[in-house]
């Protein structure tokens, strides 16, 4: 009876400890440096400014109209670009108001604009992007899904809330420099971005990163076992990043706390950078490094996400059964 009970009980952490493995899954281990382009839902609003109308100053934050919104109809017209939105202005002759349907935070209002036209020239006091450009790391490919996974965190807008998107691309990326991080001010990879050179497509922007579908898994890359949370230990561990050309190289880290987490978060490791060259690199941890994958005794464990702004040698990754997890609930 007590070695049955002992075996229910082991069956039991096993099948509901949160420290359990979760989708343990052989991938390529990624590292390269990518191109990252995002193509809204909509148009993004990205500022707004004074116009003067009939000698009064007019600005859309009057009216409701903010940063960060997305317009996505005038006049119940689509709008799915900023070609989109010239083609229907060009149209107005006058000054009139024009009504907006705008998406914010997953919710549809409308809202009324007032364009201001002159000598066939008008005015909306709107700044605003359809796209984003923007450079990251891969962390892992899926061979069998031909998927990838990249970044470790979602990419926002300036205020700080997860893009809508409608889809996007990755391309070749190449780094041409380093900004060195200071304590207080995190530098920067310095790359171009090939556009002649597609290697995917964007499918989903969510807060555990950027997934999508792959034109081609590299073909000698190193396929490594991913890591559940109990293979992970305190000490010496290795990531795997781009800092000059397209020339992947292992640093070494110091893996110096694991939280244990039961839900899905993008802070469940820390560690320190060691690696000489890369300090005199990049001085710390820098922006362009998110999504470089963490090695540890020969498994994928997971991808950078954050500096500490106040300690740039210090940093935070993501558990990498939370980014398969995420992938796995995408497809």
């Amino acid at each position: 009876m007590k070695k049955l009970l002992k075996i229910i009980l082991i069956l039991f952490f096993i099948l509901f400890s949160p420290l359990s493995l979760i989708f343990a899954k052989e991938v390529v281990v990624g590292g390269e440096n990518i191109g990252i382009e995002l193509h809204f839902e909509g148009i993004l609003i990205s500022g707004t400014y004074d116009i003067k109308v009939n000698n009064k100053v007019y600005n859309p934050s009057k009216n409701d109209i903010k940063k960060g919104d997305y317009i996505v109809q005038i006049n119940s017209c689509n709008i799915e670009s900023s070609t989109d939105l010239i083609t229907y202005l060009n149209k107005i002759d006058e000054s009139k108001e024009v009504n907006l349907t705008l998406l914010r935070e997953n919710q549809r209002i409308r809202r009324n604009l007032y364009v201001y036209v002159n000598n066939d020239t008008w005015k909306t006091g709107l700044l605003i992007k359809d796209h984003v450009l923007g450079i990251g790391t891969v962390t892992y490919y899926d061979p069998i899904n031909n998927t990838y996974a990249a970044l470790g965190h979602e990419i926002s807008d300036s205020n700080g809330n997860i893009i809508n998107i409608e889809g996007g691309n990755i391309y070749s990326s190449t780094v041409t420099g380093i900004s060195k991080s200071q304590n207080g001010n995190p530098g920067e990879k310095i790359a171009t971005i090939d556009k002649e050179k597609q290697l995917g497509l964007i499918k989903d922007n969510t807060k555990y990163g950027i997934y999508g579908k792959i034109n081609e898994v590299p073909k000698n890359g190193i396929v490594l076992e991913t890591a559940n949370f109990e293979d992970i230990k305190l000490g010496k561990a290795e990531i795997w990043t781009v800092l000059e050309g397209n020339e992947k190289k292992k640093y070494e880290i110091e893996i110096t706390n694991i939280k244990k987490q039961d839900k899905k978060d993008i802070k469940g490791l820390t560690f320190k950078l060691t690696d000489k060259e890369l300090l005199n690199s990049t001085n710390g941890i820098i922006q362009g490094m998110s999504g470089s994958p963490i090695i540890q005794n020969g498994k994928l464990i997971g991808a950078i996400t954050h500096v500490v702004v106040s300690d740039v040698t210090t940093g935070y990754g993501i558990f990498i059964d939370w980014m398969i997890e995420t992938e796995e609930a995408l497809l």
